[in-house]
């Protein structure tokens, strides 16, 4: 019986460790889930005469920081962009089509909405307090085996 958790133990903490590699590692699409994200935003870009921006370098920039752009990418072929705004505020979105440049201006979230989304900090934790209980349970299972053999 003990082999038999150890076994699924083993497995649920491989199936954890690869899913989290995948997150951490990977480069995630824009429209991809972001994990702190509060708001997923959606822009449209237009040429002068109202036709769209396919496949425009799009910049967008995060609150506070109008020099270093916080995500990057290009849009569909209806102009449009989407990016997970991770905090409310101003934000900037500049697309650069061949022969014309679109800027835009987004508010994200209300002054008086409430705070939500998932805390990097609590994340963090809660990583840290698993990892202190497999290391817990790997040094009882070498203790264990000692007294046994």
């Amino acid at each position: 019986m003990r082999q038999i958790l150890y076994r699924v133990s083993r497995r649920a903490a491989s199936a954890v460790l690869v899913t989290l590699a995948v997150l951490a590692l990977g480069q995630a699409p824009a429209a991809a889930f972001d994990l702190f994200a509060k708001h997923e935003v959606s822009v449209q870009f237009a040429t002068q005469d109202g036709k769209p921006m396919a496949d425009a370098e799009v910049r967008v920039y995060a609150p506070g920081e109008p020099t270093h752009p916080a995500r990057t990418g290009r849009t569909d072929k209806d102009g449009k962009f989407e990016f997970a705004a991770d905090r409310d505020g101003l934000w900037m979105a500049e697309a650069h089509a061949p022969t014309e440049i679109a800027r835009a201006t987004l508010r994200v979230g209300k002054p008086d909405e409430e705070q939500g989304g998932l805390s990097p900090f609590l994340v963090i934790g809660v990583l840290g307090v698993l990892l202190l209980i497999a290391v817990w349970y790997r040094f009882l299972r070498a203790r264990g085996r000692r007294r046994g053999g």
